[in-house]
């Protein structure tokens, strides 16, 4: 017994035994100033780079995505023509170009350059209601365009009609067939020009490998003998096109504040459509109008008549920026230096009529005034005086100077102050 206890004994007194534990080693996470700076450098780096690459993309990338973007439109530019250009160009006539060319290669060149300007045309399909009976019943009519500009929101297109204020529906076909909503966005009730839009957003790829906008040329350079294309509806309700002979082209019909160029296409066929007319290089020149003659008188049988795009490129302008033409009401005539010596009448602008409850009426400008300038400008010729009433806009104060016949034979000074308005 004894003996057993002394064999435990010395296990009691023996050390205690030794166990090895995990022992967790906290380290800075910043690790030290090198590794800490390196990190830094390497993402302002990356920043450098990203930031690189995000404004690269951007820049590549805009151009193509911005027409889809909201906000304003680009405004709409269109240069003017020179009158000078009547003697510098010339665009060739019937006669000379069939002296170099047999008739077949001459109708190959006109048919290519029509179907051209074709991409260019549209038909505008009005859709209006009318209660009949009780019963609504929609009519439908259609007009001939022309896609004058692009604002990179809409695309524009000239007409020289209006669907009406009672137009319930309004849409564009283009030439590959494509039908799209449109909409009225400004008119001239003075030349019955209108421009309508279309959304660009709208309108597929296919669309555009087919469309295109139209060159506006200057009917400055047209000669009597000229190749005239008649596209849209010259004829009536019928799409068409016709080539005539060029007859009359230095005529001016009396609107408004202005005098504008017009000139009839000889063609085979009823006139009283609508369209446009282009020359042999595929600009438009003309813009075919019921509105040159009110009631037709004047008019030739035979002949299709527009008015020349070169004095109405600055209405086109104001209408396709969705702005209204400036108005006064004054019909005048040019009182050249002889007829101021032959008549004795001060050289300026004739007032000959005056519009009914227009600007120069409540003004107080008469009959038988003489206009010789504007806000300080001399104007010798109507189409000065028009020039700087498109310097205008609607609500503008224009001071106009000149004389008035006394009751003694006499002409006075005058002066007015107008309010520009608008035709409405």
């Amino acid at each position: 017994m004894d003996e057993q206890k002394n064999q435990e004994q010395p296990e009691l007194n023996e050390a205690p035994e030794e166990y090895s534990f995990l022992q967790e080693v906290i380290k800075d996470e910043a690790g030290s100033p090198k590794r800490l700076k390196a990190k830094i450098l390497r993402m302002i780096g990356l920043g450098f780079v990203f930031g690189i690459v995000a404004c690269f993309s951007f820049c590549l990338l805009y151009p193509m995505v911005s027409e889809h973007l909201s906000g304003d439109p680009k405004e709409v530019t269109i240069p003017r023509d020179t009158e000078e250009e009547k003697e510098t160009k010339n665009s060739g006539t019937v006669e000379e170009e069939l002296s170099t060319e047999d008739f077949g290669v001459m109708m190959e060149r006109l048919d290519g350059t029509a179907r051209q300007v074709m991409k260019s045309m549209v038909e505008i399909q009005v859709v209006s209601s009318d209660a009949v009976d009780g019963k609504s019943e929609n009519e439908k009519r259609t007009l001939s365009g022309v896609i004058v500009a692009d604002n990179g929101q809409e695309l524009l297109i000239l007409s020289s009609e209006s669907t009406g204020e009672e137009s319930e529906k309004i849409q564009v076909s283009f030439v590959d067939g494509a039908i799209h909503p449109a909409a009225l966005k400004m008119q001239d009730e003075n030349l019955g020009l209108c421009i309508y839009s279309v959304s660009r957003a709208a309108i597929t790829d296919e669309t555009w490998k087919e469309i295109s906008v139209a060159v506006l040329g200057s009917s400055y350079s047209v000669e009597s003998g000229n190749v005239g294309i008649l596209l849209g509806k010259p004829f009536g309700a019928e799409n068409a096109v016709s080539y005539g002979k060029i007859i009359s082209y230095e005529e001016k019909v009396k609107k408004a504040d202005g005098e504008y160029g017009f000139f009839g296409v000889e063609a085979a066929g009823l006139s009283g459509g609508n369209g446009v007319i282009a020359n042999l290089e595929g600009q438009i020149i003309g813009v075919i109008s019921q509105n040159v003659f009110s009631d037709r008188n004047g008019a030739k049988e035979g002949l299709i008549y527009g008015y020349g795009i070169s004095d109405i490129k600055g209405i086109i302008e104001f209408l396709s920026n969705g702005s209204k033409v400036p108005y006064v009401g004054i019909l005048g005539t040019d009182v050249t230096e002889a007829m101021s010596e032959q008549r004795g009448i001060p050289q300026g602008v004739y007032v000959d009529e005056i519009e009914a409850d227009s600007p120069a009426m409540e003004a107080g400008i008469q009959c038988g005034d003489v206009i010789t300038s504007v806000n300080g400008e001399s104007v010798s010729r109507i189409q000065f005086y028009n020039n700087q009433l498109m310097d205008q806009k609607e609500g503008d104060a224009l001071q106009l100077q000149g004389f008035r016949k006394g009751a003694g034979g006499e002409y006075v000074d005058i002066s007015f102050n107008v309010t520009v308005g608008t035709k409405k």
